[in-house]
């Protein structure tokens, strides 16, 4: 009976703790590396840009998939789980990606279609199209909807590149909830390469329904095999770090966060390019 109690107890502090968000499925930032370094991401160029930024898919150049897991605060009911594919094509890249958030009481599921191109060394868009569900506990309806996340990115120079980002730009209503909206969401960031080895990044994020943030992070590579990353989020007062691990096509990254009053958070992704004999960069 204790443990009932307690489990019982347990999942009504999650409800009570992610209620507030069930319109906010979407936006989220993917990927280990990004993670390590304080979530920035808006003018990253790697694989997860298909989740982030889907402008920075264009410059992938094989065959690639991905799978992602989150667990925030070293809490399962609070794990975060994705995969993606990209594809180059004769005209631009495609990508297909599942995310999931949650448990069997309340879990929020993401499809996405996206597709980028590149014209040139400066501009480069994408746009990917999703279709969003949130599955709450016995005796709530459930909520889905349909919207679309849009972004660019450019390379000024060789040390200095751009992105920008938005999601749900029209604010779509959510069905079966007419008097709530999904949030709008917008990115703006660079990235600059201080040496070869040394790069960091910065962006800043506005959400429509909560404050500001800024997030700044540093990324350290030896022999382009072996990265160090380390970042911090200000809204949240999130620390960050990690490393990534390159295997010839099988790159593997992992991370870590630290939030000043809920605990840690861990992340870990691996991602392979289907490619032989050739060197990935």
């Amino acid at each position: 009976m204790k443990q009932l109690i307690t489990t019982f107890a347990l999942h009504i502090f999650i409800l009570l703790l992610i209620m507030p968000s069930v319109c906010m499925a979407g936006g989220e930032i993917i990927g280990a590396r990004s993670a390590a370094m304080g979530n920035a991401s808006v003018s990253s160029t790697d694989f997860w840009s298909i989740q982030n930024n889907p402008a920075g898919m264009a410059l992938q150049p094989n065959l690639s998939a991905g799978i992602y897991y989150e667990n925030r605060f070293l809490m399962k009911e609070l794990s975060l789980k994705s995969a993606a594919i990209v594809a180059p094509i004769r005209f631009g890249v495609l990508g297909i990606s599942f995310n999931q958030f949650g448990y069997n009481l309340y879990n929020k599921n993401k499809f996405g279609l996206a597709y980028a191109r590149s014209f040139g060394d400066l501009l480069r868009i994408g746009l990917q199209l999703d279709y969003q569900t949130t599955n709450l506990a016995e005796g709530y309806k459930d909520a889905n909807f349909v919207t679309f996340e849009l972004g660019v990115q450019s390379t000024i120079n060789p040390k200095l590149s751009l992105g920008a980002y938005i999601y749900n730009p029209v604010r779509m209503k959510i069905e079966d909830y007419p008097d709530e909206d999904a949030p709008m969401i917008m990115r703006f960031g660079l990235t600059y390469s201080f040496m070869p080895e040394f790069t960091g990044i910065a962006e800043i994020e506005k959400n429509f329904e909560t404050q500001t943030s800024l997030r700044l992070g540093l990324e350290y590579v030896i022999h382009q095999k072996v990265f160090f990353r380390t970042g911090i989020n200000t809204i949240s007062g999130i620390y960050t770090m990690g490393a990534g691990f390159l295997f010839r096509q099988l790159h593997f990254d992992i991370a870590a966060s630290m939030h000043q009053s809920l605990g840690v958070s861990m992340q870990a992704g691996l991602t392979y390019q289907f490619v032989k004999n050739k060197k990935i960069e």
